[in-house]
């Protein structure tokens, strides 16, 4: 008899891992195929080989619109949660909204099926909300530490590494591959990136007491003098971003006035009320630049200048500055590059034959007191 259960045992072990096996080759043969951008963390398992543990935008509920039914629905941990996906220029998938309530199949919409693992999603920083059972990718033994190398480390050059990835109609996805950003980005955040009380006051957003004081002073000429004055003699930088070609061809951008093929805006920007502050860069005209491969294109962005400031809504009036003037350490930014908010083709300066680069640049993020993801 009790050799009869453990054969038995074994036989239902087996048509398990068989019927896994099966399910996973399955959604690879027949399911849709897509590529989407992720952002490695830890390198690897001594137990269970080498893999790269992988964190995506989609993790998080506040990367995209939630579209919860019925509108009032609070989903709790261990419930479904379904990512609408979207193709993005350059051919990467990204969330469009998220849904407690599986897509009509008639729809044709792409989605992967997740579960919740947070009672309170949506509002804490650099955190998986929903997975997907695709935030691991094995590899062969040795090679993780590879992958990370490639993919870089805080505060310098990193890499966007492309996972691709199979699913079904069901929204089940398996991993079963990857591939590289042909760019990478990097900030470099300076020594003395906070700004000083003066510099607060100047911006507007100082404690009451500056405020008083300037309005004590304000018929008197000197007061803009001494604004202008505290503003010059700040000539550092507080931060520089870094695009270098990693690919083997030259690659266009298109990077107007200003420097406005780039844009500063919150990391949760679902959810926050930070905005970059209307007509910024609504007058600018095309400018193709060509990057060799191996080129790097470095820009100093100075925070206190206008083209950077954000808006944020106060109890009685919306205030536009320095981000770092508003002493919010919690909110953190990122600097963006979109194809799709650029135009057409490149002329000018860069080869005619050579279409602008699609896709999407996303710096590491960064907060008011010059902290780094």
């Amino acid at each position: 008899m009790r050799n009869t259960l453990l054969a038995l045992c074994i036989a239902a072990q087996a048509f398990t891992l068989a019927w896994m096996v099966y399910g996973r080759e399955s959604v690879i043969a027949h399911g849709a195929s897509v590529s989407i951008a992720t952002a490695p963390l830890d390198p690897r398992d001594p137990f269970r080989g080498d893999f790269v543990r992988l964190r995506y935008a989609l993790n998080s509920l506040s990367h995209a619109p939630t579209h919860w039914i019925p509108a009032d629905a609070q989903p709790r941990k261990g419930d479904r949660i379904y990512a609408v996906l979207q193709e993005r220029p350059g051919g990467l998938h990204d969330v469009a909204y998220f849904t407690n309530v599986k897509p009509d199949n008639t729809t044709n919409e792409l989605f992967l099926r997740g579960r919740l693992r947070t009672d309170n999603p949506g509002n804490a920083f650099n955190r998986v909300d929903v997975g997907y059972g695709i935030e691991q990718l094995f590899v062969e033994q040795g090679h993780g530490i590879d992958i990370e190398q490639r993919q870089g480390v805080r505060g310098g050059l990193q890499n966007a590494m492309h996972a691709r990835v199979s699913i079904d109609a069901n929204g089940t996805a398996v991993l079963t591959g990857h591939d590289w950003n042909a760019l990478a980005i990097g900030i470099e955040i300076a020594s003395d990136f906070a700004l000083n009380r003066g510099a607060d006051a100047d911006n507007g957003v100082g404690a009451t007491t500056d405020t008083d004081t300037d309005t004590d002073t304000d018929t008197d000429t000197d007061t803009d003098t001494d604004t202008d004055t505290d503003t010059d003699t700040d000539n550092t930088v507080p931060l520089t971003l870094t695009i270098v070609n990693q690919s083997n061809a030259p690659i266009g951008l298109n990077n107007p006035g200003d420097n406005c093929g780039f844009r500063l805006e919150p990391m949760n920007r679902i959810i926050s009320e930070y905005r970059e502050p209307e007509g910024i860069c609504s007058d600018q005209s095309e400018a193709p630049l060509t990057l060799a491969p191996g080129e790097p294109l470095v820009i100093p962005i100075d925070l206190s200048a206008p083209r950077w400031h954000m808006s944020l809504p106060l109890a009685d009036e919306t205030r536009t500055a320095d981000i770092r003037s508003f002493r919010d350490n919690g909110e953190w930014f990122r600097l963006v590059y979109r194809s799709d908010e650029q135009n057409g083709q490149v002329s000018g300066s860069a080869s005619a034959s050579t279409a602008y680069w699609q896709g999407e640049l996303i710096s590491q993020a960064f907060n008011a007191l010059g902290q780094v993801d």
